[in-house]
């Protein structure tokens, strides 16, 4: 049976650096005063001077300042306006605008809880460049360029800017997000073909922010943030969020940032399950175990898998359906000469669907020819389907299925075998083949299929298929521990290698020849969860006790 690498088998397999204090420094414009702190006097300031936390800065009619951070962040203020700099530990940054007018280029934002008060709102930067203004009776606009704002009013009400949006916040609460029209000379980058294309990408990321934003409204969680070096030498910074959405799930969020790249990477894991599952997430894994080969009915079993991992412009995402374990004669396998009854998934429904705005313009998109799904979105593809079922499609026996995109980019059937577990015969001989098309598989299609690019004895291994529309997918994971060094093995990586648990980083890179030049880098430190395992095995690869 054909077998592909999946993202999700491979996710189931020291705290943050000192920051450096360094000097803040305040570059002068036409009348500017400054002073070190709210009950101090104010100095007139000519020239670029060091400021310290406490300091606020008032600038003069017709006058402008820059507010230059070590992390390269940069705040340009507008005439009559007044700034404060409040903190900027490691921990948090704060910042106010009592009034006036302010741009802000964030650099190194995600080390910190970074904040920009004014009188009506707390504005937590998530995004790269934005605008405030604030008039004196403290109502606030705000406009983001790129990237994600947080933004809370007096009210308790949260909302997520994202690019080329603006939001209202007066003394009496926000409006909603609105589009910044096009013809507005802030609409920036919107303008671009680019920039619109990015929309869907966008709300992604902004629904994975107000999930982080309402983490501490939920029971049962955990957070994790350190400082690591990945595979290529780049200094990385990790946060992760284990959150539970009902008593029968839970979501894991991972965000990898380099701040030198000024780049983001995210992705999610969620696991949902039949009936509720323990507060202690390190005993999933035992419900996962007993959907396969039981003697009794599971009480509980997983329902439904997702992982996702997104640039925050191209994603890859795989699902996995699963039904209710169904009682199956698996004699075949464990040799009995009697039946021997065990449970198992009735069936295991598993797609990979690409996104953004090169998946956009292939072939196929949209369309849901034999996906099983009600809808795609205008630009998600599914790139390769596996289903298995028992006693679904032939009778008392498996039946394993796979689709891939063919030459006109849809979904079209490449393989597909029965197998009786109940017969040795039937088990020995490796099913029967009812249909096999070479001219779509990305095995016979794809030149050296895996490899090892760190060579033998470390845990590095790169799989890429090509598809019959020329498309490719490439996945290349790594055991990488906080320092940047590969996780030593005997002989070569396989699938099996990135199970392992323990203090070593796992790190995803995942390319495409749909994602316009782009790649997605993600790290996950596994330490966040005491215990996970593989979510699924195929009926033609078990190992029966």
């Amino acid at each position: 049976m054909k077998t592909y690498n999946a993202l999700f088998a491979l996710l189931l397999a020291a705290a943050p650096c000192a920051a450096k204090t360094q000097d803040i420094v305040l570059l002068p414009e036409g009348t500017v005063d400054a002073r070190t702190s709210a009950t101090s006097g104010w100095v007139s300031v000519k020239d670029g001077v060091r400021v310290r936390p406490g300091a606020e800065i008032r600038t003069g009619k017709d006058s402008k300042a820059a507010v230059l951070l070590p992390d390269g962040t940069r705040f340009q203020l507008g005439n009559d306006t007044q700034f404060a700099v409040e903190d900027t530990t490691k921990k948090k940054a704060g910042f106010k605008l009592a009034f006036g007018k302010l741009k802000a280029s964030v650099a190194g934002y995600f080390s910190s809880r970074f904040e920009v008060r004014t009188p009506a709102a707390v504005c937590a930067v998530r995004g790269t460049e934005f605008d405030l203004e604030v008039g004196k009776d403290g109502n606030t606009e705000m406009n983001v360029a790129e990237g994600l704002v947080e933004v809370n009013d007096s009210k308790g009400k949260m909302a997520v800017v994202s690019s080329e949006e603006r939001i209202k916040v007066g003394m009496d609460g926000m409006s909603k997000p609105e589009s910044v029209p096009l013809k507005d000379n802030r609409a920036g980058l919107a303008a671009r073909p680019m920039a619109v294309r990015q929309e869907t990408a966008r709300e992604r990321t902004r629904t994975m922010l107000e999930e982080l934003r309402n983490r501490e409204l939920k029971a049962n969680e955990a957070q994790l943030g350190k400082d690591s070096i990945d595979a290529f030498g780049k200094r990385v910074r990790l946060e992760e969020y284990l959150l539970r959405p009902s008593d029968s799930e839970f979501k894991l969020l991972f965000l990898s940032r380099r701040a030198e790249a000024d780049r983001l990477d995210w992705g999610h894991l969620i696991e949902r399950f039949n009936t509720a599952i323990p507060d202690d997430i390190s005993q999933v894994g035992e419900i996962i175990n007993g959907m396969y080969l039981s003697r009794t009915a599971p009480t509980n079993w997983m329902k439904y898998f997702e992982v996702y991992l997104t640039n925050t412009v191209d994603s890859i995402k795989e699902t996995i359906d699963f039904t209710a374990p169904v009682q199956i004669d698996f004699r075949g396998y464990t040799g009995s000469g009697s039946a021997d009854y065990r449970y198992y998934p009735g069936s295991i429904d598993y797609r990979q669907i690409l996104s953004g705005p090169g998946v956009a313009l292939a072939a196929g998109v949209g369309t849901l020819t034999n996906t099983g799904l009600s809808s795609l979105a205008s630009d998600e593809r599914v790139q390769f389907r596996q289903i298995q079922d028992y006693n679904v499609t032939t009778a008392n026996e498996f039946t394993f299925t796979q689709k891939v995109v063919n030459a006109s980019g849809v979904l079209a059937d490449m393989y597909q075998v029965t197998l009786n577990p109940a017969s040795a015969a039937s088990v020995s001989g490796g099913g029967t083949a009812t249909l096999y098309d070479p001219a779509i598989d990305p095995e016979a299609l794809t030149p050296a299929y895996s490899n090892f690019p760190s060579g033998p004895g470390l845990a590095d291994y790169y799989v890429r298929s090509l598809y019959a529309d020329n498309s490719t997918v490439s996945s290349r994971k790594l055991l990488v521990s906080n320092e940047g060094e590969i996780l030593g093995i005997g002989g070569n990586a396989d699938s099996t290698t990135f199970l392992k648990e323990g203090s070593y980083n796992l790190e995803m890179v995942i390319d495409s020849s749909l994602f316009q030049g782009r790649n997605i880098d993600v790290l996950f430190a596994p330490e966040i969860l005491s215990q996970k395992k593989a979510a699924t095995t195929t009926a033609d690869s078990l190992t029966v006790n």
